[in-house]
């Protein structure tokens, strides 16, 4: 069962029927919920016309939207995902554009009795275009069954019988319901005020193009219903809604694409002929891990103060089809693939893979990276859905390609990374944070830590996968073991907060890390002995 189904809402379903079924409500039901009276207690005053006057205007279009969207939820995953999101989602993003409209003298450029002549009018059509503005996702988005077995459909007028959504399982393009809102748009608001708008040629064009889903096209109205939109998501997912409201106007397609191509130009590393890399950039594509580059890519968004990211890697992958920022396999985003290089390395499995058209990244022009010296090779699978990699097995499969491979080591490779990071400055040394401090003329790895901050930072991988790292590292013999054999050392960490303990691996040349520099002791560290194993 949907997991928004077991949570808290109000009103809550009838106790008599199963378990995610709900009882049609009436719209006095279901916006005598406290937050939602607020909601309309702003919006009549944000609009500051007699009470008549707001209840043809306003309140009749909120009583058929309430009655139409009953308790469905905004989204699945993402916001408003409990039920009631979607009404609750529209009357915040009318309510917030009410509010942000105050701020413009609309139509823009036109002389000021024309102005104050529609104040009303533009007022009306941005409350409207707020208003309706996710409503096609109950037309395009969700499947709703009736307690007859019959399928629901919002042109067929609100529901009549106890009712159950779900979301298909595929299919899905979001591009769809921002135009589907035109459909309903007859049913929620009066006939009288579509009559009145149609007269002001410059605020109807507006509503409409908003309405289809044509936001650039519709000037300042469709700016104010982005911006409310953007900060009702960033209120609902705990985020800043002033800043959101702030935010320059981009949508999350070209974030996502901003961030790929940073990525690929700046931090990623392609092409490695005798180890892994994070992509291979062929003669037809640009191949990238798919878990690194999702990872990548979310952290680089909330880095940039970007709210309402997708915290699951399957659902950032689905907005990356959807607006086809990735080359499809088929229905899937997925491609498992052999990497083989022509020096003779080769990955020990096959990799889950995004296939990423190189025009994307590098414009006409661009200097690219010299291709790829091996070949990239798809792997059909016959009968058998290729499925995203979110399980800890084809994590782990993944993480074994990349860290421990034939003709390199994960141990070199993290050796190298270390000794890159203190010569840099981005691995400190000696700091209270540090995960490297020197211990009798000595460096001293912190364990766990380091290992799992390598990956992190190489792989985007957050699982066991330093575990592999840590093995490699071992079988290069650098480090100093105890008299017992074992490879693992205590220090006792004095400061201000009292004593404690930190583990970790003590080098046996301390310069193959930190070079020819000198490094005085930690004085905050001291040395106690070396563990057993089954104490770490």
């Amino acid at each position: 069962m949907l997991k928004w189904l077991r949570q808290k809402a109000s009103p809550a379903p009838d106790a008599e029927l199963p378990e995610g079924w709900f009882r049609p409500a009436s719209a006095e039901t279901l916006l005598a919920f406290t937050p939602r009276q607020q909601l309309l207690n702003q919006l009549r005053q944000y609009t500051a016309v007699p009470d008549t006057m707001f209840d043809q205007l306003y309140l009749t279009p909120v009583n058929r939207l309430a009655e139409l969207v009953q308790l469905f939820p905004a989204s699945e995953n993402h916001h408003h995902s409990t039920p009631g999101g979607m009404l609750d989602h529209c009357l915040e993003t009318a309510c917030l554009a009410a509010r942000l409209r105050q701020n413009y003298l609309l139509p823009p450029s036109a002389p000021t009795e024309i102005q104050s002549r529609q104040t009303e009018v533009w007022t009306a059509a941005v409350i409207y275009a707020a208003l309706l503005h996710d409503l096609g996702k109950i037309a395009v988005d969700v499947h709703v069954e009736l307690s007859d077995g019959s399928t629901w459909y919002p042109w067929l007028g609100p529901v009549s019988l106890p009712w159950r959504l779900r979301y298909p399982g595929q299919g899905k393009d979001y591009r769809l319901h921002p135009a589907a809102a035109a459909l309903l748009c007859t049913q929620i608001l009066p006939q009288r005020a579509l009559s009145w708008l149609a007269g002001y040629r410059e605020a109807y064009a507006a509503l409409i193009y908003c309405l289809t889903g044509h936001y650039e096209h519709a000037g300042i109205l469709g700016e104010l219903v982005q911006k409310a939109d953007r900060a009702s998501v960033a209120q609902n997912l705990g985020g800043d809604a002033a800043k959101a409201i702030q935010q320059p106007l981009t949508s999350f397609t070209q974030q996502i694409v901003s961030a790929l191509r940073y990525l690929v130009q700046n931090e990623f590393k392609l092409n490695n002929s005798d180890c892994g890399s994070d992509g291979w950039l062929t003669d037809n594509a640009l191949w990238l891990i798919s878990k690194t580059t999702a990872d990548r890519i979310r952290a680089y968004l909330l880095g940039v103060g970007i709210t309402g990211v997708p915290d699951s890697n399957i659902r950032l992958f689905d907005e990356m089809l959807a607006h086809k920022i990735v080359v499809p396999n088929g229905d899937k985003v997925i491609w498992p693939c052999t990497v083989t290089s022509d020096s003779g390395w080769m990955a020990g499995v096959p990799l889950t893979l995004l296939k990423i058209s190189p025009a994307l990244i590098w414009e006409t022009g661009q200097q690219r990276p010299a291709l790829f010296s091996g070949s990239v090779e798809p792997v059909v699978k016959k009968q058998q859905a290729v499925s995203f990699p979110e399980s800890a097995t084809e994590q782990k499969n993944d993480a074994k390609a990349l860290f421990n491979q034939p003709g390199t080591s994960g141990g070199d490779m993290f050796i190298k990374w270390l000794k890159t990071g203190v010569s840099s400055g981005h691995l400190p040394v000696n700091e209270p944070t540090a995960l490297l401090h020197v211990i009798e003329n000595q460096l001293f790895l912190v364990s766990p830590g380091i290992f799992k901050r390598y990956v992190k930072e190489t792989s985007g991988a957050t699982g066991d996968e330093w575990k592999l790292v840590q093995k490699d590292f071992q079988k290069l013999q650098l480090h100093r073991r105890g008299n017992d054999g074992v490879n693992i050392w205590t220090c006792e960490v004095k400061g201000p907060r009292g004593v404690s303990n930190i583990k970790g691996y003590l080098l046996i040349d301390s310069s193959s890390v930190l070079g020819e520099k000198m490094w005085s002791d930690n004085p905050w560290l001291k040395l106690k002995t070396s563990v057993p194993p089954e104490s770490y």
